[in-house]
């Protein structure tokens, strides 16, 4: 299933759904879980889009883990993500629903449902911003505390006993543990926790990669399906390359997706040395992916997934905004730093609108970053890194 297709249906049968949902609860009796309202063994996190707000979760994570270290806390997500949840430390249990197709997603729903019935979780949130989908999957586990993000809308508070603000102007990560915030008062923040990347991702790599002469830096020129205006130009991606190459000894990997190989492959062809680059679109498991942002002198990148990950594995890292802010989005680590022109039109991306919005300006927030913009932001990180 496309993405908006998935959208389309959260949207038109999501609400009736819930309201069908919060009634048959209403009509059932309490699922007894634990013996006193502070204890608890199981915990369900529900968060399906999004590989950089995964990441982003991890300090939610960690604050559960160190307040309940005995529970086991179970990831559900789509099958996409199951190599990321796999390999962060702090998540016992993954369960994921596949979404090729819509039989594949029916049938996966339905043994999520059994599932749910089965796992007695005392706590369940709701990292999702505003779908109707995960709404109904933390109702559907009958947890004895439902932590989502607040909406006007009784369809949301009939199936959620804790309902959080989210406050644009706070940044993703906190976001989410506000919603344990929520549940366990003042809780510390804690910080992200990157992915485990082994030695053998590395050997991995290692055996996909060309031979190559010189530092490597990773430039992640997609942004992903969702928002395509979060791209900066492909030809100003191939004229940084182009003077990089004249100023050091470096070797250019691009990533991307397999949809977006072709898209990838123009912009080294772009540039006057495309032996100098390689198109690694479609080639890399995550755990690859991984091993290359660690070993990267510098990582690149558009507003995407790619970015925090980079970020959370300690990475020398740029990001570049427009239509979202990184005062929300932006990654988070000791070397992660971003690039943003806020003009007045900029932010545009809207979590209340599923990201659907399309820019009627040709997205000048991205066309307002100049090459020199960036080359000096190198300079700044490299000098720091």
């Amino acid at each position: 299933m496309t993405v908006q297709t998935m959208r389309n249906l959260d949207r038109f049968v999501g609400v009736p759904c819930c309201w069908i949902l919060a009634v048959v609860l209403r009509l059932l009796p309490p699922n007894k879980t634990g013996h006193s309202a502070t204890e608890v063994h199981n915990i369900l996190v529900v968060k399906f889009f999004g590989l950089g707000s995964i990441i982003l979760s991890t300090a939610a994570l960690s604050m559960l883990k160190k307040r309940f270290p005995q529970a086991m806390i179970t990831f559900l997500s789509f099958e996409s993500n199951r190599e990321l949840l796999e390999r962060i430390p702090l998540v016992d249990n993954v369960v994921t629903i596949g979404t090729s197709t819509l039989p594949t997603f029916a049938s996966d729903l339905f043994s999520l449902v059994r599932k749910l019935s089965h796992a007695k979780y005392e706590v369940a949130f709701d990292f999702e911003f505003f779908s109707k989908f995960s709404t109904m999957i933390v109702g559907l586990s009958r947890a004895r505390s439902r932590v989502g993000f607040a909406l006007p809308a009784l369809w949301r508070s009939r199936l959620l006993t804790h309902q959080v603000s989210l406050v644009k102007g706070l940044h993703v990560k906190e976001a989410f543990c506000s919603q344990v915030q929520a549940l366990l008062g003042d809780a510390s923040v804690e910080e992200i926790v990157p992915p485990n990347i082994f030695q053998q991702d590395s050997a991995s790599l290692d055996r996909k990669m060309p031979s190559r002469e010189g530092s490597i830096i990773t430039v992640n020129v997609n942004a992903g399906v969702t928002f395509i205006e979060r791209r900066w130009a492909p030809y100003r991606f191939a004229e940084l390359i182009e003077e990089l190459s004249r100023e050091g000894n470096f070797f250019f990997v691009l990533t991307g997706t397999m949809p977006e190989r072709a898209y990838v492959q123009k912009v080294i062809e772009t540039t006057s040395n495309p032996e100098r680059c390689w198109n690694a679109a479609g080639l890399l498991s995550l755990p690859e992916l991984g091993a290359l942002l660690q070993r990267s002198t510098l990582v690149i990148s558009n507003d995407s997934g790619p970015l925090h990950l980079a970020a959370a594995l300690g990475a020398p890292t740029i990001g570049l905004f427009g239509p979202e802010s990184p005062e929300f989005y932006g990654p988070i680590g000791s070397s992660a730093f971003s690039l943003y022109n806020k003009i007045p039109c900029s932010p545009c991306m809207n979590v209340y609108s599923a990201k659907s919005f399309r820019c009627p300006y040709n997205a000048q927030c991205m066309k307002s970053i100049q090459v020199g913009d960036v080359k000096l932001m190198i300079e700044e990180v490299l000098a720091v890194a």
